[in-house]
């Protein structure tokens, strides 16, 4: 560049840019007070419209997929309904719940799967594994590596350039099972919450019964408080006209007074129960739920041995064990397979200062001489033994109870027969003394005693009933009677 030309550039600024085109590049030529470079003028390098046209294409290609943040505050209040016409009352299928009072058993069930607020939360992290389902789907980005350096000193006069493509092909190997593993992680939380619904279901059923037994409790003991009033107050007049001695006055004041702790025990035992039932269908305590009287058919003995016999293919919880067990078999076979593949391939090229290009295959390979992977191989093996360990130990556990509550049945049914006999008796002699003591034929002490009697064999009969429907109940829940069958198109696991 000669000296006319940079006189040319300081005498006319509209000149003051002049550019000459070298390879990719374009070099523009400055005037400076400071100059700099070969030939007296600043050298800068200046990508051509094509090149920042790429540029821009690429970095909006890789912006447009790409997820924002959004706030999510927490809510502060728990979020209770006010009464039974509030709660969530549609089923999956679109049938509607009857929410006519009294309730029955079957409605309340329906009501607290589809209300339970730890139901909801459980239900949550199905998406949580469907998510991570999602990412076992997607296999890793290639790398993009790029380099670039002006010179500052010597005799180039261009800049160098560099860049590189590599791809982790160790995913596509693994790709099979771990994405298996990812569909056998959202069976296995599918299942567990079906158990939890039918834990929840099992245990929104138990609390009708046990409201029932509470109800009846009550009505026996306001009962005999009603008759023991009136006998404690015909026994005081009797007193206060010397007909009965005082022995007989004490001892009815006595059994009123132990009527009447019994009677708190029982208020206090009933509104407990009814809160929990309204905690578990996310009620507010305000008012009361009529329940209709719960009944738990027993279960017919080729029935049970037919459900035991099934049990590692029926019921929820185990079946989610089996899909937990094939889900560290998948992962113990990627972490298998991970130790001879860590390789990511790849092409690279450059420019040098002397324009020379170069193209070529880039190899990346980690070779297996200290870890081989054999931490993450340790712990998928162990992981899958000790779910073994565990599926055998459930299963063992729910055949032992089924059997355990098969007995229990047997004892209940004998006892609850015969305490409801007894019963039966009882208010049969306990209405004769009433009657008896009305006309002055039985004497106070001895009314007071059968009337004592009537009451706590009622009582008795109400608890062993209880005691049998609730058996019955837990014994239905542990074999997955009535369950729905469980459908996992292509997951189902295998022995």
């Amino acid at each position: 560049m000669d000296s006319d030309f940079r006189a040319s550039l300081h005498s006319d600024p509209a000149q003051a840019r002049k550019i000459t085109k070298q390879g990719n590049f374009e070099l523009v030529t400055r005037p400076s007070a400071n100059v700099y470079g070969r030939y007296g003028q600043a050298a800068i390098p200046k990508w051509s419209y094509c090149n920042r046209f790429f540029v821009v294409l690429l970095l909006g290609a890789g912006s447009s997929g790409c997820a924002t943040y959004q706030t999510k505050p927490l809510m502060l209040r728990a979020r209770l309904a006010q009464n039974v016409a509030a709660l969530n009352h549609i089923m999956p299928n679109g049938r509607r719940v009857p929410l006519t009072a009294p309730l029955s058993v079957a409605s309340v069930a329906a009501l607290a799967v589809l209300n339970d607020p730890d139901l909801i939360a459980a239900r949550a992290q199905h998406k949580v594994k469907q998510a991570e389902l999602l990412n076992a789907g997607m296999l890793p980005d290639p790398t993009i590596s790029g380099g670039f350096a002006a010179p500052v000193s010597g005799p180039a006069d261009i800049a160098t350039i560099s860049g590189g493509l590599m791809q982790d092909i160790s995913a596509f190997v693994t790709y099979s099972v771990s994405l298996r593993a990812a569909k056998m992680g959202v069976a296995q939380v599918d299942a567990t919450i079906l158990w939890q619904e039918w834990q929840v279901a099992s245990q929104a059923e138990q609390l009708c019964i046990t409201i029932n037994g509470d109800e009846q409790t009550l009505a026996s003991l306001q009962a005999d408080r009603a008759t023991l009033v009136a006998v404690n107050r015909s026994t005081h007049n009797a007193l206060a006209s010397g007909n009965v001695t005082i022995v007989a006055s004490s001892s009815s004041q006595a059994a009123l007074a132990s009527t009447d702790t019994a009677l708190d025990t029982a208020i206090q035992s009933l509104s407990r129960d009814r809160g929990l039932l309204d905690a578990l269908l996310g009620l507010e305590q305000r008012g009361v739920i009529a329940v209709a009287k719960a009944n738990v058919p027993p279960i017919n003995q080729a029935v049970t041995r037919a459900a035991i016999a099934t049990l590692a293919i029926r019921r929820p919880d185990l079946i989610a064990l089996r899909y937990g067990y094939q889900k560290a078999d998948a992962k113990l076979r990627a972490a298998i397979i991970s130790q001879f593949f860590p390789i990511s391939v790849g092409a690279t090229g450059n420019r040098d200062a002397s324009k020379a290009v170069s193209i070529g295959p880039q190899v990346s390979l980690i070779l297996p001489l200290f870890n081989r992977n054999q931490g993450r191989i340790a712990i998928a093996s162990a992981t899958r033994d000790q779910l073994a360990a565990q599926f055998q130990a459930s299963l063992a556990d729910a055949e032992g109870g089924a059997s355990a509550l098969r007995a229990q049945i047997s004892i209940l049914q004998t006892q609850s027969v015969a305490a409801m006999r007894r019963a039966v008796q009882a208010e049969a002699i306990a209405a004769r003394a009433r009657a008896a003591s009305a006309n002055g034929t039985l004497n106070a002490l001895a009314a007071v005693n059968l009337l004592i009697a009537s009451g706590e064999r009622r009582r008795e009969a109400i608890r062993l009933r209880v005691q049998l429907l609730t058996a019955r109940l837990s014994l239905a829940t542990l074999l997955g009677i009535g369950l729905p069958p469980m459908v996992s198109a292509g997951s189902e696991p295998v022995r």
